[in-house]
Parts: structure tokens; C-alpha cells; sequence
């Protein structure tokens, strides 16, 4: 009697234990079907290379192009303009705010774009690298580039066209002026000048006996360029 009890007990146990086997079972089956086969998937796109989308996924941003050759300022209304990149990238350049062109970089990583028309005053560049998938770089540093045709002026204060310097003791002639852009370079004779921040110059400068003539030469910073020649004359 007590034995078919004891057994009727330990039936029930297992009868529970299968019913607790059998939901635990139900549930790894549908957290498979609902997780694990959708991730077996992704990992099996990922060992797989002819996966466009997860290639695409995995695609790394580009690097900026850099610049290396673009003028500060210009009397020409064409300019050109190269750096480096990554090769095998589109190089997208914009100029004043709108896509002007691509180039494809070469096997060393160059480019180039030549002969871009700009306007009167500010241009300003900058560019993007884009993959064959158009997954662009960030903005590289922006250039401003300065279209000016206009030829710097030069005013020569002393000494005066005609002068005549007597005595060895005036000899030396002090050229004083100014030029009217900032920036530029003066010369006088075969002498550069220390151009100060106000625009203003001066230059003793040692004369030759009898007459003379002395350029004086400005170049502003787009490459225009003014002369003018004093004549003066020096007597022992």
C-alpha cells in the first residue's frame, strides 16, 4: 500500500517536471525562430562579401581632400587649384557655395581643377571626397580667393623728379611714400622696401654721379604690377 502511494507521487513529480521540460523547450523554440535566426542571418551576411547592404553599412567615411596649390589673390580670372586625397575618390569641388566639379584622384592621390572662372572680389573654395557609393567626407578647409585687376599706386613723396643733390654729404637720397594696397611689395632700383602696416615706406638710397633715373616697382598681392622712374641727379 505504501509502495503504490510512493509511487503515485513520483508520477505526478514527472508528470509536472515533463509539463515544465515541455514549456521551457516551446519557449527556446520561438526565441530561436524570433532571435536567433535573424541573427544567424546578419552573421551570415557579414561572412558573406557580395552583400551589397551590410558592404554598404560597413563603408568608412572618407577623409577630407587637402588643398596645396590655391592662390591667396589674382589679377586672372581663371585660377587653378590641386592637393591630395585618397586615390580611387571623387573630388567634389564647390565654389561660392555651388558644386563646380568633379575629379577622379590619381594613383599617387593628386587632382587637380584648372582654369576655374571666378568673379570680381571673394571666391571662395572648398571641396569633398566621395566614394563610388557617394558617401562623402566633411567639408575640407575653405580657401578665399581674391580677383583683383586693379594695379597698386605709388606715391613718392621725397625726393622730388628733377632734383639735384650737390656735396658728398647728399649723396644718399631718402626715398619716403606709400603704396595704397596692403600687402604689397615695393622696390626701388633693385632694393625691396620694408613696407609698414599704414602702408608707408623709406629707403635711403646711395646715387651715382650725373643723371639718373630710378624705378621704383610695386606688386600687390594679386601680381599686378606698377612702375614709375624718378629722375634725379647727383653732383660731387
Amino acid at each position: 500500500m505504501t509502495a503504490s502511494r510512493l509511487e503515485r507521487v513520483r508520477s505526478k513529480k514527472a508528470g509536472k517536471q515533463g509539463v515544465v521540460y515541455l514549456i521551457v523547450a516551446i519557449g527556446l523554440m520561438v526565441g530561436m525562430i524570433g532571435w536567433g535566426l535573424p541573427m544567424a542571418a546578419r552573421l551570415a551576411g557579414l561572412l558573406n562579401p557580395g552583400s551589397d547592404e551590410i558592404v554598404g553599412e560597413a563603408e568608412l567615411r572618407p577623409t577630407p581632400p587637402i588643398f596645396s596649390d590655391v592662390p591667396e589673390a589674382t589679377f586672372s580670372a581663371q585660377v587653378k587649384v590641386a592637393g591630395y586625397a585618397q586615390p580611387g575618390l571623387d573630388v567634389i569641388l564647390f565654389l561660392n557655395g555651388a558644386e563646380y566639379g568633379r575629379k577622379l584622384t590619381s594613383e599617387s592621390g593628386t587632382f587637380n581643377f584648372e582654369e576655374i572662372a571666378i568673379t570680381d572680389g571673394e571666391n571662395v573654395v572648398y571641396a569633398y571626397t566621395a566614394t563610388a557609393k557617394d558617401l562623402r567626407s566633411e567639408q575640407s578647409r575653405s580657401y578665399t580667393i581674391v580677383l583683383d585687376a586693379t594695379k597698386p599706386v605709388v606715391t613718392i613723396e621725397t625726393p622730388k623728379e628733377g632734383e639735384v643733390f650737390r656735396g658728398t654729404s647728399s649723396r644718399i637720397a631718402n626715398f619716403s611714400g606709400s603704396v595704397n594696397e596692403l600687402g604689397s611689395k615695393v622696390y626701388i632700383g633693385e632694393r625691396m622696401v620694408i613696407v609698414q602696416n599704414d602702408g608707408k615706406f623709406s629707403l635711403p638710397y646711395q646715387l651715382v654721379e650725373g643723371d639718373q633715373e630710378i624705378m621704383i616697382k610695386a606688386i600687390d598681392k594679386a601680381g599686378n604690377e606698377s612702375v614709375i622712374t624718378l629722375k634725379l641727379r647727383w653732383e660731387p
